[in-house]
Formats: C-alpha cells, structure tokens, sequence
C-alpha cells in the first residue's frame, strides 16, 4: 500500500509516490522521461519527447476555452540527490524512502526530490481529470535542469503552442515569483606537485553535520561553508607545526552549500606530541566560532596510514591563500530592497585529483553588473597563486516584467480564493523561466509552488496541507483563464 495513499489531493500523491520509484538525478533520466511519455500516451493526448529527454504533452481546451490563450504548465523532472554519510542508499536503482511526519513528507536520510517532483505529479493528475474548466494546456517537463539546464536549453525554438507560463518550481506557498537570478560555474585549477618527506604520521580530519542548503534560497542564511572551515582547521596547524597536505575533498554539488569536507595532512614524528597536544584546542575553537549558525558541526580526526608523498609547500600555500581570500556567500543585496539577495558566490567544490586540484564556485545574480564584479573577483584571486580557470555552465537571469497580464489574473486569483493578498518577489535561485524566456520572448511567465524546507539537503521536505492549496488554486487559476 501506498505510504501516500490516504493524502489529498490523491492523484497528485498518487503520482509523486510513482515517480519517486523511479531513479532520476540528473542525467539518469531516460526511464522517469519514458514514464512520462507513458502516461501521456495512456491518456491519448498528444505527446512529444524530444532528443534532451523533455516531455511535451498537450490536453485540448474544454468548452468555452477554445479561443483563449494556451497556458504551459512546467516543471523538471530530475532531482539533486544528497545523502546522509551513514546512508546506504543507492540513487541508481533504489526508489526514494518516503517518510510522513505530521504535515510534512520527508525521506529516508536522502533527498526527498519535492524539487521539482511535485510539479510533474500537479501536471499529470490535471492531465488526467476531465472535470476541470481550461485552455488548452501544455505540461512541459525538461530534463537535467538542477546542474546546466540542459533540457531547457535543447528545448526547441518552435515546439511550445501557449503563451503563458507557469512555472512550478518555487518553494514557498503565497509568493509569486515574477523573476530570477542568472548565473555562472567558475572552474579553478591548482597544477600540484609532490615531494618526498620521510618520518611523516598520516591523519585524517573531517568536518561534518553542516546543514548545507540550495546556494540560492538558502545562502543568505549565513549557513557555514565545510570548505572554509576546514581551511581554517589548516591554516590553524600550520601555526603550530610544519603541515604536509595530502588531499582535499569537499562539497559534491555546484548547487549545493558544502556540507563536509576532509582533508588528508601528514605531521612529522618530531611534533606529533605538540600537534595532538593543541588540535583539541583548535577544534573547540573551530566549534565555537560556528556553533551559533552550525549547531551540529563535528569535527573528526583519525589516525591513518604512514605516507611520504605529499604535496609541496608551494601548493599548500597557494591553496591556502585562494580558499581563504575566495568570496562566498551573500555579495550584494538588491537596491531599494535589502531583504532580496542580489549577487552571491558559493565555495561549492575542492576535489584532489592527480595531477590537480579542482575548485568549483558557483556565482548567481539577478543583474549583470554584479555578476561581472563576482567574476572579477573571483578571477583576481586565482591570479595571485598563479591557477587556471574557466567559466561555463551559464544560464541567463529571468528579467521582471512590468506589464503581465498573467501576473495581474494570479493576484486577483489568489487575493478572491484566499482573501489576502499574494506577495510578489524575485528570487535568488535560477530558474530556467529565464531559458525559456529566452527562446520564446513573447511569454507571459510566473512561477509558484508550495512550501518546502531544505531543499538540496537529506532534510529536504514538503508541506502536505500547501501542496493542496497550490493545487486548488492552481485549478482556480486555469479556469480564470479565459
């Protein structure tokens, strides 16, 4: 039986359950596209799957919408899949654990995929039920949309009917989302070199238990930085005792506030007593100063094997220097309105490879200036240790439009159905509404969704009672649209 059986609205849960069976983090999407396209088929509504994996299905208006404007529906159907470290779930085959916890559905020390799960489980049951007044609809779900937004972006050009949008890919109920940020994936890369130093005892330090978060909606929440803090930890012992730097790792996803990060490092037999004598203080210390904004930081160190190849002083230094003087976080906030994040930067990933290390940082704003002044930044402080970079992974920030007819509809809409007012905002997340607006500049777009907490972390939720009433008013607005 169905864990999400007795929950309203069932065919919404319904599908949700069905498509959390499915493995889908990004790019392992053929199987939840071909179980899109399935249902479309089933229902004999004209359906279209493209090269990238998206799914086009389109239902015809009902009586007395035949001449009003076709709306697209649109969500994606690959989800950011994080686990807890002691998990031992599979994301390549294992369905998703599906927990309820009051007024809220969660998962099994994984990511629960909420993002963007319920949008394609909205538009499948309004596909289904045949009781519903409408335009003609268009359900668009694109593919690989939490890393480049690839399906967005191999959309073709021509292949979209309506000319209104509603993305369902916000998380927070009574908010409607009239733009987005644009960003950037800045790639930086330290040549290493090794040497040989004898007599060296082997450690491995690991900083855990961050809470991690969207690097968009979540990065104005001073949340810690497990890349940061463990260059803290380094830069600590160098103080005391000459460091040797085996291996950094931290982060896994560019979207994604690191959440732990480790670091191998070597200590001479000479100052071992010195080093294991002070590391305590040093990581009371570390503690204490995240404590307030970290409450479940943990820092672990174990003995490990003895090594002699380690990477050079030089590079130690030059990695060091970068990960301290590297900008993340909040950048700059909107003018006239200092409760929206305008800019930011996210120190996402450190990965030691053989022959370099590899540092990704994501960059995110909703104007071009600051962005530009990010990358600036960014840029100059790879300079001074000498490193490489690259920039990709771009993706166009989503204009506000002061003229949208849409937009006006959803507030009176939202203000009749649930007598208050609806705010509007602009958020920090990318959304590939800007993709699209792109290819087809004559949308008409906004974006809601219901309440969700933790998104891109194994704490990631979603709120029953909201998931109802963005569907209600999700019906209440097709039909308006007349």
């Amino acid at each position: 039986m169905s864990i999400l059986k007795k929950l309203e609205p069932k065919r919404v849960f319904h599908y949700f359950q069905e498509i959390s069976q499915i493995p889908r983090c990004t790019y392992d999407e053929e199987n939840i596209s071909n179980y899109i396209k399935s249902i479309g088929e089933r229902l004999e509504l004209e359906t279209i799957q493209d090269d990238a994996l998206n799914v086009i299905i389109r239902k015809p208006a009902t009586p007395g919408y035949e001449n009003s404007p076709g709306v697209i529906i649109q969500g994606h159907m690959d989800m950011v899949c994080e686990k807890e470290s002691n998990s031992d779930h599979d994301f390549k085959k294992d369905p998703i654990k599906l927990i309820v916890d009051g007024d809220y559905i969660k998962a099994d020390k994984t990511t629960l995929g909420a993002d963007n799960g319920i949008a394609v489980a909205m538009g499948l049951a309004l596909l289904e039920d045949n009781t519903l007044e409408h335009p003609n609809i268009e359900l668009l779900v694109t593919s690989s949309e939490e890393v480049e937004m690839d399906g967005a972006f191999g959309l073709s050009k021509d292949v979209l009917k309506g000319t209104r949008l509603i993305n369902v890919d916000t998380e927070e109920e009574g908010v409607l989302v009239t733009g987005s940020a644009g960003g950037e994936l800045v790639e930086v890369e330290i040549p290493i070199e090794y040497e040989e130093v004898k007599d060296l005892i082997g450690f491995i330090i690991e900083v855990k238990g961050l809470k991690g978060g969207h690097s968009g909606m979540e990065i104005h929440k001073a949340r810690g930085n497990s890349n940061k803090i463990i260059n803290e930890i380094l830069k600590s012992i160098r103080e005391i005792v000459d460091l040797k730097l085996i291996s950094m790792e931290g982060g896994t996803k560019d979207n994604a506030i690191p959440r732990s990060s480790r670091v191998q490092i070597g200590i001479k037999s000479s100052e071992l007593s010195l080093f294991t004598d002070k590391f305590e203080e040093i990581k009371d210390n570390i503690i204490q100063q995240n404590k307030k904004k970290e409450p479940n930081i943990d820092i672990i160190i174990e003995k490990a094997e003895e090594v002699s190849n380690c990477l050079t002083s030089d590079v130690l230094n030059s990695l060091v220097l970068l990960l301290e003087n590297l900008p993340t976080g909040v950048f700059t906030m909107i003018p006239g309105n200092e409760n929206i994040v305008e800019s930011s930067s996210n120190l996402a990933i450190v990965n030691t490879g053989k022959d370099k290390i590899t540092i990704q940082i994501s960059t995110r704003s909703s104007s071009e200036k600051p962005l530009l002044e990010l990358r600036e930044k960014i840029i100059g402080q790879v300079k001074k240790i000498n490193g490489k970079y690259t920039i990709g992974n771009a993706y166009p920030h989503w204009e506000y439009n002061p003229e949208s007819e849409l937009r006006n509809i959803a507030l009176n809409v939202y203000r009749k159905k649930f007598n208050k007012e609806m705010e509007r905002t602009v958020i920090h997340a990318g959304l590939e509404c800007g993709v699209l607006a792109e290819k087809y500049p004559n949308l008409d777009i906004i974006s809601i969704g219901p309440d969700m907490e933790d998104v891109h972390t194994p704490g990631e939720k979603v709120s029953i009672s909201s998931v109802r009433r963005v569907y209600d008013y999700l019906i209440e607005l097709l039909k308006e649209l007349k």
